[in-house]
């Protein structure tokens, strides 16, 4: 099972599959600093796991 993740619409690979969850949100944060405080969704889309990062409404990142 492979991991996807998907923020502001737009899939990205699996850094590394040995990562927890939150060692991946903190790469994600640093080209994208609003992951850092995103809500995570996760989801199967077949034999695949999606993780989506949400943006919180109102918060600065």
């Amino acid at each position: 099972m492979a991991r996807v993740f998907v923020y502001d619409g737009r899939e990205h690979p699996d850094p590394d599959p040995s990562l927890p969850l939150e060692e991946v949100k903190r790469i994600f944060a640093d080209f994208f600093p609003e992951v850092a405080t995103a809500e995570v969704r996760t989801t199967q889309r077949g034999e695949d796991e999606v993780v989506e990062f949400v943006r919180r409404v109102g918060t600065k990142g």
